[in-house]
């Protein structure tokens, strides 16, 4: 919990290591977790960075009551299902 509280501090405080280090801790986690959703690599690993891109630039907005993997798991569902929604726009 005190990790969580710390990162989303110095996260909101711009710090970029933070990104670095939660991407660092979470990769493996979030591409096994994206497998449930898709069995395509390349959707979950472009998934994961629009992940990151979206946590750095909403930082000063995020809840800072909620947990580091709970939020990045949350937000790549969204974000696969929001790339397959379009993959499939796009075919029709």
């Amino acid at each position: 919990m005190k990790n969580d509280e710390l990162f989303w501090q110095k996260l909101i405080e711009g710090d970029k290591n933070t990104v670095k280090e939660i991407f660092q801790l979470n990769v493996p986690l979030l591409v096994k977790y994206g497998r449930r959703f898709t069995s395509n690599d390349a959707i979950i690993d472009e998934c994961i960075v629009e992940v990151f891109l979206d946590l750095w630039k909403n930082r000063q907005t995020l809840d800072k009551k909620g947990t580091v993997k709970i939020y990045l798991m949350e937000s790549l569902n969204q974000q696969i299902k929001t790339n397959q929604g379009q993959r499939q726009l796009k075919r029709a």
